[in-house]
C-alpha cells in the first residue's frame, strides 16, 4: 500500500457505497427496494447521524476503490461495557479492480479507531472467507456460541 487516501464517506457517495455493497453481497441479488432503501439512508445520514460511521477510499476515476461502514449501538453500561456502546462493522468492500493495493486495511483500520474514539467495546462483525485473514491481523477473533434469532 502507498498510502491509501482514507476520507470521510459523504452523502453524495451513496451511489458509489451501494455499488461497492452489492459487490459484497456474493451473488445476493437485492432488490430495488432494498437498493433505494440502502441509498436514501446513506443520503440522509452520512454526516449528520453520529452513529453511522463509513470511510472510502476514492479511486482514480472518480468512483470508490473501497470502503468500510459502521454502527454505533448504544446499550446498558455494565462490567463488561463500560460506556454502554459497542458497535458492528456492517460492510467492507473494495472494488476488484482495487483488490490487494491494502484499501481495505486502510479504511478497516480508520473506521476502527473512529469508533474506539467513541468508546465503543467490543466492535464485532461477520467475517468472510476472503476477509478472515485481514480481520486477523487486525485483532478481531471468533467468539464462540453466538447466536441469531430471525
Amino acid at each position: 500500500m502507498t498510502g491509501s487516501p482514507v476520507r470521510p464517506a459523504h452523502p453524495e457517495d451513496a451511489e458509489a457505497l451501494l455499488r461497492l455493497r452489492v459487490a459484497a453481497l456474493d451473488g445476493t441479488r437485492p432488490t430495488e427496494d432494498w437498493r433505494e432503501a440502502f441509498r436514501d439512508d446513506m443520503r440522509d445520514r452520512l454526516g449528520t447521524d453520529p452513529d453511522l460511521l463509513a470511510f472510502v477510499v476514492p479511486s482514480t476515476d472518480g468512483a470508490l476503490a473501497s470502503c468500510a461502514i459502521g454502527i454505533v449501538y448504544r446499550g446498558y453500561r455494565g462490567p463488561t461495557h463500560p460506556t454502554g456502546r459497542w458497535a458492528r462493522i456492517h460492510t467492507v468492500a473494495t472494488h476488484p479492480a482495487h483488490r490487494r493495493l491494502g484499501h481495505a486495511r486502510a479504511v478497516t483500520t480508520t473506521l476502527v479507531r473512529a469508533l474506539r474514539e467513541r468508546g465503543c467495546d467490543p466492535i464485532e462483525l461477520r467475517a468472510t472467507k476472503a476477509g478472515a485473514p485481514l480481520y486477523r491481523t487486525l485483532g478481531f477473533s471468533p467468539v464462540d456460541n453466538y447466536m441469531t434469532l430471525r
